[in-house]
């Protein structure tokens, strides 16, 4: 399938997810957020996807939500029939908005595969909301990265003030989040909200291909397994972690695979570990 906002495709067990209005900063306009929940189920349905690698066009990584096309979220028809707004009837929708946006954001982090992102130049508002919901970040040495949402009267919703405390220490987040300013890519080396600084954005997606392709010749199993195992450790406490680890390797230690990694290493080979299964799409008719 092919898409408007996105440049997709796949090779060697690697997704590779790119922005591609580079020249509209790219901002996340209704279509972006058409094609997100629909290109995320596409890679979680392809068992040959061991990791996926979203990065962007332009000198910005995402200027964050489009405004022009969000500006009448949550009032309703009648209300602009009547020209007497219902103001819990428009919270209401409001509210709704907020959640299928989360939402959408969580199919990501809820992938199956680890997401590593490539973050350039700047990384605003709803962009930061995306990237929080992604494994690993890397950035060029030009990112910088703003809640801009304090800066036009809002507080952020979908995604940053929840997961980036996961992140980076929440004083800090505190502090961007009420100030709005920019931190710029030492910083959030220094925070930990990247992993490692390049100095331009070739070599960022240089290095994040040999990072992938070491994920890629992993067990995709053990992967998946970590990435679940780790997800749910963060947002439970440690006795809940450990039971979840416990009950996963009960259920899905990939003896095969330990077998193969074993032999691969003594024979003095790479290891080939099968695909993930295929699944059948219940969502699609039976013709």
């Amino acid at each position: 399938m092919t898409y408007e906002s996105f440049d997709y495709s796949t090779k060697d067990g690697i997704a590779r997810l790119v922005l591609n209005k580079g020249e509209e900063l790219n901002k996340m306009t209704f279509n972006f957020w058409h094609e997100l929940p629909i290109v995320m189920e596409e890679i979680n349905r392809d068992s040959s996807i061991r990791v996926l690698i979203l990065t962007s066009t332009g000198k910005h990584f995402c200027a964050g939500m489009d405004l022009q096309n969000f500006g009448t979220l949550g009032t309703g028809e009648e209300s602009k029939k009547s020209n007497k707004p219902d103001a819990a009837r428009n919270g209401e929708g409001l509210y709704r908005v907020a959640m299928e946006l989360q939402n959408m954001l969580s199919k990501m982090e809820k992938l199956r595969v680890p997401v590593l992102c490539g973050i350039q130049g700047g990384c605003i508002g709803g962009g930061l909301d995306l990237i929080t919901a992604t494994d690993i970040r890397f950035a060029s040495k030009d990112a910088f990265f703003c809640i801009q949402e304090i800066n036009i009267g809002m507080a952020a919703d979908i995604g940053t003030l929840q997961r980036l405390p996961r992140v980076i220490n929440e004083g800090k987040v505190r502090e961007l989040a009420y100030t709005g300013r920019r931190m710029a890519a030492d910083e959030a080396l220094e925070s930990g909200l990247v992993n490692k600084i390049y100095e331009d954005h070739a070599s960022m997606i240089t290095g994040i291909e040999e990072m992938a392709a070491e994920i890629a010749s992993k067990s995709p199993l053990a992967v998946h397994g970590t990435k679940a195992i780790l997800n749910f450790s963060r947002d439970h406490t440690i006795a809940e972690g450990l039971e979840y680890n416990a009950l996963w390797s009960g259920a899905m230690l990939p003896q095969d695979d330990m077998a193969e990694a074993m032999t691969s290493r003594m024979e003095k080979r790479d290891p080939e570990f099968a695909d993930m299964l295929e699944i059948k799409d219940y969502g699609k008719s039976a013709k």
